[in-house]
Parts: C-alpha cells; sequence; structure tokens
C-alpha cells in the first residue's frame, strides 16, 4: 500500500533516488568522504598533542576490533572497505549500483532538511530543545575541535546505534520471533535508541535528567526510522549536520 501510493505521489526520478540512496553501499560510499574529513582534521589538529578527544562510540568501536585482534589504524580502514565491498556485493544483487555520484550532494542537501528538523521535533517531544549538545564540548578549546568532534558523533554513533545495532536487532527478530518486518524493525528502533540516549551519560560526564535522556531517545527513534527509511548516509549526514549547526548557531 505505502510502495503504490509513493508511486501516485513521486515522479519516477524521486522513486530511483530515494532506492538507489537506501542502499548501504551508496550510504558508506557518502560516509567515506566524512571520514577522510575527520581523520585528516583530527591528524592536524592533534599532530602535536599526546591526548587526543574521541567520541565515546568510535573508541567503543575501536576497543572492539582491538579484542578481535584488529589493532593498528591501517587495519581500520582495510575493515570498513571490506565492508563496503559487502555492501556493493549486496547492492549488486539487489540491483542498486546505478546511481549518479550528483546523488551525494542532493543527499547532503536533504540530510540537511532533516538536520533542521530534528531539534525541532525531538524538542517539540520533550518540550525543550536544549539537551542535546556535543560530548566533552567543554572540554574543546577552538572551532576546528568541536566541527571534528560534531563529525565523529554523525559517523561513528550512526554507525554503532544505527547500522549496527538496529541492523542486529531486526535480524535478531526476524530469525527469533518472526511476523511482520515493520514491527520488529520499530522494536529495534526503539531498543537502540534507549541505548543511544543513555550511552551520552556514560562516564559521568553529564549528569542524568529524565527530560534531557527523553529528548536523546526521540532524537534517536526519529533518525533510527530515518534510517530503516532512508539508509545511513542519510542518516550520518543529518546527524553531522545537526550537530554542526549545535556549534555554529
Amino acid at each position: 500500500m505505502a510502495g503504490k501510493l509513493t508511486e501516485k505521489l513521486l515522479p519516477a526520478a524521486l522513486q530511483v533516488y530515494f532506492k538507489q540512496t537506501r542502499s548501504h553501499f551508496f550510504g558508506l560510499l557518502s560516509i567515506l568522504f566524512l571520514l577522510v574529513i575527520y581523520e585528516s582534521s583530527s591528524a592536524t589538529i592533534y599532530a602535536d598533542q599526546q591526548i587526543q578527544i574521541r567520541n565515546s562510540a568510535e573508541v567503543m568501536i575501536e576497543r572492539v576490533l582491538w579484542f578481535a585482534g584488529i589493532r593498528n589504524n591501517m587495519l581500520l580502514w582495510v575493515v570498513y572497505l571490506l565492508i563496503l565491498v559487502w555492501a556493493f556485493w549486496l547492492a549488486k544483487k539487489q540491483n542498486l549500483l546505478s546511481f549518479k555520484f550528483v546523488y551525494i550532494p542532493y543527499s547532503i542537501f536533504e540530510s540537511t532538511v532533516y538536520a533542521l528538523l530534528l531539534g525541532l521535533i525531538a524538542g517539540k517531544l520533550t518540550e525543550r530543545t536544549s539537551f542535546l549538545m556535543l560530548q566533552s564540548q567543554e572540554e574543546l578549546t577552538t572551532m576546528g575541535a568541536k566541527a571534528t568532534l560534531a563529525l565523529g558523533a554523525g559517523i561513528y554513533e550512526e554507525l554503532l546505534f544505527r547500522f549496527i545495532l538496529i541492523s542486529l536487532f531486526s535480524l535478531i527478530f526476524e530469525k527469533l520471533v518472526g511476523g511482520k518486518r515493520t514491527v520488529y524493525d520499530l522494536l529495534a528502533v526503539a531498543i537502540a535508541a534507549m541505548l543511544f540516549s543513555g550511552f551520552h551519560y556514560l562516564g559521568g560526564r553529564e549528569a542524568f535528567t529524565f527530560e534531557s535522556f527523553l529528548f536523546r531517545f526521540y532524537a534517536g527513534v526519529i533518525l533510527g526510522m530515518l534510517f530503516v527509511l532512508r539508509g545511513i548516509g542519510v542518516t550520518s549526514y543529518t546527524h553531522a549536520i545537526y550537530n554542526l549547526l549545535l556549534i555554529f548557531r
């Protein structure tokens, strides 16, 4: 029903755009651009410093890989490229490789629109809009460092809480419970959103309040639904752009 309604409301070109840009391959390929900016910026900012401020989700992913024996920074890129190869194979199997590279700026524009709506909608749901701030922002001294951390949050938090956790929970529900995909997608989104919200209080850097938890939960639900409907690329850019808007407002 939803598919037929979409066909009636959207022009054919937009239907193709939404279908192609939803694939994991397109999303991971577009995130690769963000990764290059993030890593090069971090290398420049922290070139003469022994201590680097990194996003907690990035640290968690790196620790998991470290326990798996992947302890070299270059190997992290190899892991990402291997995942990209898997996504390419999956997209080829699903006939989702006919996208145009102009879709990347289109998706960035689309993500900017979502970023502008993200805080507004989550804020309306919680009646406050001042809580979803960047972790450890008060510890940063330069605008460049703040912007770099904003990109890192958009990349690694989305890879962890949306790309990995929602996909994993959906797969588990599908195998163990069965039923309609929409139901276990919603469950996966809700669980990942709760973990995403609680994750921001790790380390005791911020005091827990119910309103701030609720705001981040709603933001996590919105980003989770965006991931399900539009894929990891648009979701990651939405998160990163939203964080940048917080910094430069």
